[in-house]
C-alpha cells in the first residue's frame, strides 16, 4: 500500500501508549483517520502499550475507515505487540495493511484473566459477552471459577458476586448498543474488551472496554430535562445519573427497553475499589481516578479531536472487590428489574 500516491491519502502517528494514558493524542489520530477521504496509515512506531480501551476504540475506527471502502496500514507495529493484538483477535474482522499476523499458533485458555475484543451487533451477543466479563472479574475476587457438581447446587460464594456483577455489566452493554442506534445511526454497533494486570499493590486490576461508533451521549440526551447545557461534557455527567437511559427507551406500551443503571452501577462499583473511570463523547472527556476525591465538574476536558460514539474505560482493584457489597449499589427494589437470570454459556476455544 502506497501513501500520498492518492492525494487523500493520509499518514498519522499513534501516541507511545495506545490507551487511557494518552487519550487526548490517541482520539486526536482516529479522528482525523474517521473524517479522512482517502486510505490511511497509522504509524505505531512510538507504540510500546495497547490497553482495551485502545484496542477497541481503534477497532471501532478501523471499521469504519474499511466501510467507506478505504484501505487502513498499521506501519513499525512491532512484534510483540502484533502478537498480543492477534491473540485478543483484534485482527478477525479487520483486514489490516503493513502487519504479519501469526497464524494457527497455539492458544492457552485465558478466559479468567481477559475478554477477547468482541463486536456486538446484537443483544443476544451482549448477553453472552457481559456472561464472560462478570466470570472473568469473580475469577479474581475468590480465585476460582465456578464450582459445578452432578446435582446443580448454586455455587453461592460465586453467586453472590456473579449475578449482580453480571447485572450491571449486562445494562452497561445493552444500554450501549440502545444509544449508539439513536438518531439515525441504524448501523452502529459496539466493541468490547477486558484485561487482567497483575499489581501487587492492589491485588490486580481488570479493565473493562465499551466502544460504540453511535451518535454519541450529546445526541440521545439533546431534549433531555436532567441535561443543563447542550454540550458534550454535560451529556456525560447527564449520563452519569442513575435511570437516566431508561427516561429515553420506551416500548411500544411505555415500559423500559433498558434500565438505566449499567453505567452507573458499574461505576459505583469501580469506585468502591478505588478504580479509574474514563469516558468519551464527542470532543469531551470525563477522567476519574476514584480513589482520589475530585469535583465531577473539574474532571470534564475538552479533546482536539471528537469521537462520534461513546467509548469508556472502567477498571476495578482486587484488593478491595471482596469487601464491596454490590447488591447494595443495585438501584432499590421496585426501582429496576430484578437481577436477570444468566444462561448457561459455553466459550470453548
Amino acid at each position: 500500500m502506497n501513501f500520498y500516491k492518492n492525494r487523500d491519502d493520509i499518514s498519522l502517528t499513534l501516541p507511545e501508549v495506545v490507551g487511557v494514558r494518552d487519550i487526548a493524542p490517541l482520539i486526536s489520530a482516529l479522528s482525523e483517520a474517521r473524517a479522512a477521504q482517502g486510505n490511511v496509515e497509522l504509524d505505531c512506531s512510538k507504540v510500546r502499550f495497547i490497553d482495551p480501551f485502545g484496542m477497541t476504540a481503534l477497532s471501532a475506527a478501523i471499521s469504519e475507515v474499511q466501510a467507506q471502502k478505504r484501505r487502513v496500514a498499521l506501519t513499525w507495529l512491532d512484534a510483540k505487540t502484533v502478537s498480543y493484538l492477534e491473540r485478543m483477535n483484534f485482527f478477525v474482522d479487520n483486514d489490516i495493511d503493513a502487519v504479519d499476523v501469526p497464524v494457527n499458533r497455539q492458544r492457552n485458555d485465558l478466559r479468567s484473566k481477559l475478554l477477547e475484543i468482541t463486536h456486538i451487533v446484537d443483544s443476544g451477543t451482549s448477553e453472552a459477552v457481559a456472561d464472560q466479563l462478570a466470570a472473568a472479574i469473580v475469577f479474581m475476587i475468590i480465585g476460582r471459577a465456578e464450582k459445578t457438581n452432578n446435582d446443580q447446587a448454586i455455587d453461592l460464594e460465586y453467586d453472590q458476586y456473579y449475578r449482580p456483577l453480571r447485572y450491571a455489566l449486562s445494562e452497561l452493554i445493552e444500554n450501549s448498543l440502545t444509544h449508539a442506534r439513536r438518531e439515525g445511526a441504524h448501523d452502529a454497533s459496539v466493541w468490547v474488551a477486558a484485561q487482567f494486570y497483575k499489581d501487587a499493590l492492589v491485588g490486580g486490576r481488570v479493565e473493562v472496554a465499551v466502544v460504540d461508533n453511535g451518535c454519541g451521549f450529546l445526541a440521545t440526551l439533546k431534549n433531555h430535562a436532567e441535561l443543563p447545557e447542550n454540550t458534550h461534557g454535560a451529556a456525560i455527567k447527564t449520563a452519569l445519573k442513575p435511570k437516566v437511559s431508561c427516561n429515553r427507551d420506551m416500548g411500544p406500551f411505555g415500559e423500559s427497553v433498558n434500565e438505566g443503571v449499567g453505567l452507573t452501577t458499574t461505576v459505583r462499583i469501580s469506585k468502591e475499589t478505588g478504580g479509574t473511570v474514563h469516558i468519551v463523547s464527542g470532543d469531551a472527556l470525563f477522567a476519574e481516578n476514584l480513589a482520589i476525591a475530585t469535583k465531577r465538574s473539574d474532571q470534564i476536558k475538552v479533546l482536539p479531536g471528537c469521537w462520534d460514539g461513546v467509548a469508556i474505560s472502567v477498571t476495578f482493584t482486587g484488593a478491595k472487590l471482596p469487601s464491596v457489597k454490590i447488591s447494595d449499589l443495585l438501584p432499590p427494589v421496585g426501582e429496576a428489574k430484578q437481577v436477570k437470570v444468566p444462561v448457561v454459556l459455553r466459550f470453548d476455544e
